[in-house]
């Protein structure tokens, strides 16, 4: 989970004004909530349980010459072929005729942006959009977007894209829509779209109304492969319930037993196979796992909607997991050093506390497997005297010289005012250790 691409990480670099650098980075997030590097963010809406930054791995070349040429054929498909190239379910979908035609815009200060297609079902929704840009030599960018149902509500929903910026005159893309349980798609929509023009939020947004027809995808029930298999991996067990397959997705429900002593973080390569090696996993772009009750999640992976395999198999190349009792890292405010902390994996290279602000710095040496990959540690801190704080933005990257480093810088802002911390703790979010063994459990 959160694959970043190396080259596009750029060394972090502490300027020797550190007040400064801290104010002017608190007034930026405030409007951007992201860091101006060159890594890409996505976007996740706050209603969903799982709402971490994750970095932007898309765009992979897995599209076959067949898939595209088919895809390309269908009038007004044509542009959308290379933001499915990650997705092989979004692929069958396109087949199945599941995209459908929009066509709808506004535009503000020579700068239009359209939704030109959608593809949906009752679990996500991907709008394909395309930002027309007549301004000369200026950076434009979406910021944000939001969506209200018909009667001006706004719709419960969870969000990611690409954060891009580009003098390009049309930038083309995709943003994915992550739908909640207990809500559906509404029959018409408006998405409010939030535009940046040279780094600068405009503050009057464009409107554009659409709407879905859910009658393509209504008839297209859920698929239930009962499992309830029982997996022990390192003395840890764990339970695969059920796989439900939905044209745009797989869900893949894992509870793990509260009696275990470890905490599993996450899944390396977690995905289906088929009995010619065909592989479904995370597709890159979104929401990777929510939570599904106590001691449960569920695992988003590519749909086989529509590819009906004889055989299947959930596998996985790794387990990172720590002991429960090594989840909480704790910082000494007054010497900036770690007073807990899981093994010497990880070092504080600086703590920065000015007024209201504080900025903390993390390198962390990982296996040769994750050379290519960062995570995130853990944005909810607390101190020992109960204060409240915001996470106000973050970044990481790879040290130049040394690719098993990794540089993590965090920023936060006190909300309350109890007094002067001794110490900081916060949670892990995952961690680069790994529990011995894998697992391969056939479905069917």
């Amino acid at each position: 989970m959160l694959d970043n691409e190396k080259k596009n990480a750029s060394p972090f670099m502490v300027p020797a004004e550190v007040d400064q650098y801290i104010r002017r980075g608190m007034e930026q997030a405030k409007e951007l909530r992201k860091n101006r590097n060159r890594n890409r963010w996505i976007r996740v809406g706050s209603s969903l349980v799982a709402c971490l930054f994750i970095f932007v791995f898309i765009f992979s070349v897995r599209l076959s010459p067949a898939v595209a040429a088919y895809v390309s054929s269908i009038p007004g498909m044509e542009r959308i072929v290379e933001f499915i190239r990650d997705d092989k379910g979004l692929q069958k979908a396109a087949e199945h005729n599941l995209v459908q035609n929009i066509g709808s815009s506004d535009s503000v200060e020579d700068v239009t942006f359209t939704i030109d297609q959608v593809l949906a079902d009752e679990k996500r929704m991907v709008l394909f959009y395309s930002l027309k840009n007549d301004l000369p030599d200026k950076n434009v960018a979406l910021h944000k977007i939001e969506l209200f149902d018909q009667l001006g509500k706004e719709w419960e929903h969870g969000v990611s894209w690409s954060g891009m910026d580009s003098e390009e005159p049309v930038i083309r893309n995709r943003i994915d829509i992550i739908i909640n349980e207990a809500t559906e798609i509404p029959d018409t929509m408006t998405a409010k779209v939030t535009l940046e023009i040279d780094h600068i939020k405009q503050e009057t947004p464009l409107s554009i109304d659409f709407a879905v027809d859910k009658s393509k995808y209504k008839s297209l029930e859920k698929k239930v492969y009962p499992v309830m298999k029982e997996v022990t991996v390192d003395g840890q067990r764990l339970t695969i319930e059920q796989i439900a397959v939905f044209p745009t997705q797989t869900e893949v429900s894992i509870r793990f037993d509260p009696a275990n002593k470890k905490h599993v973080f996450d899944f390396d390569k977690l995905r289906l196979e088929d009995e010619k090696g065909q592989t479904f996993a995370f597709w890159g772009n979104g929401v990777p796992v929510r939570d599904n009750g106590e001691n449960g999640r569920i695992y988003h992976l590519e749909s086989i909607y529509f590819v009906e395999p004889q055989k299947l198999y959930l596998k996985t190349d790794g387990i990172r997991a720590l002991d429960k009792d090594q989840l909480q890292i704790v910082i000494d405010a007054k010497t900036g050093t770690l007073t807990k902390v899981p093994n010497d994996r990880l070092k504080l290279t600086a703590l920065r506390q000015v007024d209201d602000v504080v900025g903390m710095d993390f390198s962390l040496k990982v296996p040769p497997q994750d050379n290519h990959s960062h995570i995130s540690l853990g944005n909810a801190i607390t101190d020992d005297l109960g204060n409240e704080y915001d996470y106000v933005q973050g970044s990481s990257s790879s040290a130049t010289k040394d690719e098993s480093i990794q540089n993590y810088y965090m920023l936060f802002k006190r909300k309350t005012n109890k007094g002067t911390p001794t110490s900081y703790s916060f949670p892990l979010f995952n961690y680069p250790e790994r529990l011995h063994g894998t697992f391969s459990v056939e479905i069917k």
